[in-house]
């Protein structure tokens, strides 16, 4: 009786695989950016037929989250993804406007039976740095964190096919000096510090990038620091007079006040000396007559 059952599961596998029911999985690693887009690619589909393609959302961090995001071929209205998500022509998942909440695990399913496993985390930058802080001589705290598919923030120690660090814009080496500060609190977190802002530090872009130790997929994110009292020149002027270095609104106006009393003063006394002499001519004049 037991061999027959055997034999009767063996029939059924390869009944399953001949007609194509049976398919093998796949899994995916997936890097973007916050604000970017992404295309989540649905493989080893049996038939075109999106109607039979469902998508599934899981993350396990600080909570367990696991919904349904597509089902049928077609967006779950209720879903919080549902405005930023669509399905292409081929099944596949497009999400737009990347949050760091859109970091997790998308299982994509034909006819219930999983195809695609993507393992998917969002790259973004953030500052404790207050508007104040951007300008000559204030500090920059920018945090650098990618959102990944488990544990948003907080990699695991199996989670070595990246490498985090901050970059030149042109992608190379940050060569670090006595301003800067790396603090790295994990694979997945790292805070660049600068002290003692400079001019030319107004509009700098400092970048985060991600490098993967497999396909060699170079992912980054540029952080523009925008000075709050408009542009800066890099260069400092030479000063013509003792007004031109910048300076309190009462030393400006006590430059400014200064020439014009100057001049009102001796205006009004060369006035006044003019009166004098004309009446002093006006005297001798009245004396020889006499």
């Amino acid at each position: 009786m037991t061999r027959v059952i055997n034999h009767e599961r063996l029939l059924l596998l390869v009944g399953l695989f001949l007609t194509g029911v049976w398919c093998e999985k796949e899994s995916q690693f997936v890097y973007s950016t916050v604000g970017d887009k992404v295309l989540l690619s649905c493989t080893n589909l049996i038939t075109s037929d999106c109607s039979r393609i469902s998508w599934t959302f899981f993350f396990k961090g600080d909570g367990v989250r696991y919904t349904k995001e597509v089902n049928q071929g077609k967006v779950w209205e209720n879903s919080d993804k549902a405005s930023r998500m669509s399905l292409s022509s081929n099944c596949s998942l497009v999400l737009q406007d990347l949050k760091s909440e859109d970091a997790g695990s998308y299982v994509c399913l034909q006819d219930g039976n999983a195809t695609t496993d993507i393992y998917f985390s969002v790259l973004a930058i953030s500052s404790v740095s207050t508007i104040n802080n951007l300008q000559p001589g204030g500090n920059l705290s920018l945090s650098c964190v990618l959102f990944t598919y488990f544990d948003a923030g907080s990699c695991k120690s199996y989670s070595n096919g990246f490498i985090l660090s901050w970059a030149a814009v042109d992608g190379t080496e940050l060569l670090l000096d006595t301003r800067y500060k790396l603090t790295h609190h994990n694979r997945c977190h790292i805070t660049l510090t600068i002290t003692n802002l400079q001019r030319e530090d107004n509009n700098r872009k400092w970048r985060c990038q991600m490098n993967t130790t497999q396909n060699l997929q170079v992912m980054f994110l540029d952080f523009k620091s925008t000075f709050l009292f408009g542009n800066y020149s890099s260069e400092i002027p030479v000063p013509d007079s003792d007004c031109s270095e910048p300076l309190p609104i009462s030393r400006i106006v006590l430059c400014v006040a200064l020439p014009v009393m100057v001049i009102m003063v001796g205006f009004f006394t060369w006035r006044a000396d003019k009166k004098r002499a004309s009446a002093s001519t006006a005297g001798i004049e009245l004396q020889e007559l006499k």
